[in-house]
């Protein structure tokens, strides 16, 4: 479970059954409502009880649209990760900062504040385990991913990739996912892993990323 005002929260519901799902859903919504957080449920299609996503839609999530997840070894010869046509720009400075989110605001129509200030905090104290990448046409960014790794986990996250409408099907987005797959082989991931929507599935599984489930993120809201 996530939430939006920046904190992370990792809650195990591994004891989640038929008759203890409805009462722990109920308390987590209540506790989310009491903070004034809103925050993300990601339902997958392998959770218990089947109906789960049924029954957390009934105390006030809303789902949003289904995701699959797909996942890359890079430990395979990738050959298309050299051939990208277009030069894609590692985000380094405010100034790209702010191209970044205005792109992102205009692709996925949201408010990106906080995920700017995110990228700025990690430029700021030389962390790599946040990056955000774009193409750049004349004075702004036309596409846009972002790339989340950890030492300690052999896992790259692809996060907020997109085109603005006018500049798809030009592999702007194919660009971005291969640079950020150029840089994750250099801090150490071995595999890439995202929840991909229908546009960006097809592309990724002709990179070669195969798929493991699908997942709904689930909002609640305040």
């Amino acid at each position: 479970m996530r939430s939006f005002d920046g904190s992370h929260h990792t809650i195990s519901f591994s004891s989640l059954s038929d008759a203890t799902a409805d009462s722990v859903i109920a308390e987590q919504a209540a506790h989310y409502r009491a903070l004034g957080i809103e925050v993300e449920w990601k339902v997958y299609q392998h959770d218990n009880p089947p109906e789960l996503l049924e029954r957390i839609e009934r105390h006030g999530f809303e789902a949003g649209p289904c995701e699959t997840v797909l996942v890359l070894d890079l430990r395979d010869r990738l050959n298309w990760i050299d051939e990208a046509s277009a030069q894609v720009i590692r985000v380094e400075n405010t100034l790209q900062v702010e191209l970044f989110r205005s792109a992102a605001e205009e692709i996925f129509k949201k408010n990106y504040e906080f995920t700017a200030s995110e990228l700025l905090s990690a430029i700021e104290s030389g962390s790599a385990r946040h990056r955000a990448y774009m193409v750049i046409d004349g004075n702004a960014a036309v596409s846009i991913g972002r790339l989340h790794t950890h030492p300690q986990s052999v896992f790259g996250g692809l996060y907020g990739g997109g085109t603005l409408e006018q500049y798809r099907g030009r592999g702007f987005y194919r660009a971005t996912v291969a640079a950020r797959a150029k840089d994750a082989v250099k801090l150490g991931a071995r595999y890439l892993i995202v929840d991909a929507l229908p546009t960006s599935r097809p592309i990724l599984e002709n990179l070669g990323f195969v798929r493991l489930t699908t997942t709904w993120p689930c909002t609640l809201k305040l």
